[in-house]
């Protein structure tokens, strides 16, 4: 193709590869369910073997991209092999009924949460601010030494289980933040607080592989437990 100049063939391949450029995902775990969801392999146009194939061609030949695809970095297998128990916890819930939405809306956020290697959880980030936008009502918190009512309240007691269950686990745990004063719920010195945009919990999977957050309420208890897989 004589007519074109190699700078406008490789400015309109680079427009097409950005247009149809997919990106690879990673299999994940559906919230609700716990159902693994797979990944999806990733592609993108090779712009030099594509632009040769052009330069190339004879007048009004039909040309297809050359294409590079990317492979998830991790399978389904990957998931489907996290089983092994690592660390487990569980602490009694008491109070108000507020309290106990509170404490549900976040459980519900947790499970099922999947954390590849060298990936770092944070509570925070993954429950969300504790708003009554969504959902969060007025319950008895722990602020400065003294008590008061606050949007979220018994929050506090799913990070504390979840603090334990990571220890459990032996984790790397990089931020957790003690109460002002003893909780009813804990052994004293256990308890992790956290407070949206300020104090949060969070933990590294520094284990070879991935591992999976479960969380849940039964029998008057909050629990949460960290699996892992078995390495051979």
């Amino acid at each position: 193709m004589e007519n074109l100049l190699p700078g406008e063939v490789r400015l309109s391949i680079q427009e097409m590869a950005a247009r149809s450029l997919v990106m690879a995902a990673e299999p994940q775990l559906d919230k609700e369910s716990g159902q693994v969801i797979p990944g999806r392999t990733g592609k993108m146009i090779n712009i030099d073997a594509s632009m040769r194939k052009v330069m190339k061609a004879h007048e009004n030949q039909r040309i297809e991209a050359e294409w590079i695809y990317i492979e998830p970095h991790y399978s389904v297998h990957d998931i489907q092999a996290v089983t092994e128990p690592l660390g487990s916890y569980g602490t009694w819930i008491s109070g108000s009924y507020q309290r106990f939405t509170n404490i549900s809306l976040a459980v519900a956020a947790i499970n099922n949460t999947l954390v590849w290697p060298g990936g770092v959880f944070s509570f925070n980030d993954t429950v969300g601010p504790r708003t009554a936008e969504r959902g969060y009502m007025p319950a008895p918190v722990i602020l400065m030494g003294g008590s008061d009512i606050d949007y979220g309240g018994g929050v506090c007691q799913l990070a504390s289980t979840l603090y334990n269950a990571v220890r459990q686990s032996g984790l790397k745990i990089t931020e957790r933040h003690q109460h002002s004063k003893p909780v009813p719920y804990i052994e004293a010195g256990q308890d992790a607080t956290v407070d949206y945009g300020c104090l949060d919990l969070k933990f590294l999977n520094d284990s070879p592989g991935p591992i999976i957050i479960k969380a849940g309420i039964s029998r008057g208890k909050v629990w949460v437990q960290i699996l892992g897989r078995r390495e051979s």
